[in-house]
């Protein structure tokens, strides 16, 4: 196989056909490999001997080179979708289809907070301009890259660095001079970015992690004394109408049952029988950072944001029903579209196409017709590292919090923060009720 480079700007251009794969959204200028990562990872000494770092005067966008076979490391093709080659866990796809979805989702979600992040004012008070430092963001999981790059523009004079199992989907152009993104596996480490952050965003990452507790340790040690950091993950149980109670799922015996329930639960069997550690994730966030031995227990809060599925929500304020209904349409969408990204995994995990395509059929039918109002609850935990004694007055200790299990105080009217952990535990406990173990065994 030919070993010759081509700059991404080169394969813009006509080049030799047989040396170039040319993949218009992959070979993107902000991609990077880190050195320190060659220790650790098992792609990453094969891949820095096609990447190199150049700036251009005007840009300042790093640029890489592309070989033939860096495709093929990177991502793979199964059933019409492309997987990313470097998990086995995480089965998600990483294509046109799933971008889309996922940024549907990425608006919903910030709709429910309000904006890109909740404790707006440690953040803010994180990211403050400080003479002498340089501000940095770190986005765990970053996908698409929507997140980072609004981060980049909102704090234009900090450093935001994106990582994912997969490439971005973003042309050069559009990457701020500040946003750059790096290709790892969370599940390998992070000791090259130990204590480098102000800000670390991890969302919506927990189905392909294993040991959280070893995971959430190696995040949380990303980040500087006095950084915060932010946890955004799914509940795989959802709950119906205003109160959120549990509604049982969708089986041969209970037809009645909700059939977005009986999806989002297999999905967590199946990431189970995989190998994530998603039972760790789920009574971690919900608990809270308080007992971490890194962080501030001051700062520390949890939270549940709920979003319908579905326009069937409403509310007396008419700002408040407009953003549930418009949240509430992108995330019946989401929950469509994610049915044609699960079938790899629910058929790795065992079940057979066509039940995954009659749960879709039905899913599809219950989200038309609305006689189920479902809301999926998306769970939050952050908190700051606890700084130096020298510099704890300077920076920017915890705000005023909502009473535990009460609307924040933005429009959105469904994001309850938690600013104890007894109210965490409490809301955790009460949100098991009515559970019980009724689906049907998982095909051997």
């Amino acid at each position: 196989m030919s070993k010759e480079r081509w700059s991404a700007q080169d394969l813009d251009r006509e080049g030799p056909k047989e040396t170039t794969v040319r993949q218009a959204r992959i070979e993107q200028g902000a991609l990077n490999f880190s050195p320190s990562q060659a220790g650790i990872s098992h792609y990453a000494s094969s891949m820095a001997e096609t990447s190199y770092q150049s700036e251009d005067a005007k840009s300042k966008i790093s640029t890489y080179s592309y070989r033939t076979d860096m495709r093929a490391k990177l991502l793979q093709e199964i059933d019409g979708r492309t997987i990313n080659n470097l998990s086995d866990l995480y089965c998600l796809p990483s294509d046109d289809l799933e971008w889309a979805r996922l940024d549907k989702q990425h608006t919903a979600i910030i709709l429910g907070l309000g904006g890109l992040y909740p404790a707006r004012e440690e953040v803010r008070a994180a990211l403050a301009p400080q003479e002498g430092e340089t501000k940095r963001i770190l986005d765990l999981g970053c996908g698409t890259g929507t997140w980072a790059t609004e981060m980049a523009r909102e704090y234009p004079h900090a450093e935001v660095v994106g990582v994912d199992l997969a490439p971005i989907p973003i042309d050069n152009e559009a990457i701020p001079s500040n946003c750059r993104f790096e290709i790892d596996n969370i599940n390998l480490g992070l000791p090259h970015f130990s204590e480098q952050f102000d800000v670390v965003h991890i969302r919506l990452v927990g189905s392909g992690l294993k040991n959280f507790e070893e995971r959430m340790r190696d995040i949380h040690s990303c980040l500087k004394p006095g950084g915060i950091v932010i946890w955004i993950d799914a509940d795989f149980d959802l709950y119906s109408t205003e109160k959120f109670e549990y509604h049982p799922p969708g089986t041969d015996d209970n037809p009645g049952g909700s059939w977005p329930q009986r999806v989002l639960q297999e999905m967590r069997r199946a990431c189970l029988k995989l190998g994530s550690d998603l039972h760790g994730m789920e009574s971690a966030l919900d608990a809270g950072l308080w007992r971490d031995p890194l962080m501030d227990p001051e700062t520390c809060k949890t939270g549940s944001l709920y979003i319908p599925i579905g326009s069937w929500a409403s509310h007396e304020e008419a700002e408040a029903a407009q953003l549930l209904e418009y949240a509430g349409t992108l995330m019946r969408q989401d929950f469509i579209d994610a049915m044609k990204s699960l079938i790899l995994l629910m058929v790795k995990a065992g079940w057979s196409k066509n039940d995954v395509e009659m749960w879709r059929g039905k899913l599809i039918e219950e989200l038309t017709e609305l006689k189920i109002h479902m809301a999926v609850r998306f769970r939050l935990a952050w908190g700051r590292r606890t700084p130096v004694p020298e510099t704890r007055s300077t920076q920017g200790m915890p705000i005023t919090g909502e009473r535990p299990d009460s609307p924040s105080k933005d429009n959105y009217p469904w994001f309850y923060v938690y600013d104890t952990e007894e109210a965490a535990l409490e809301q955790a406990e009460a949100r098991k009720k009515g559970k019980a173990g009724t689906l049907p065994p998982l095909p051997s």
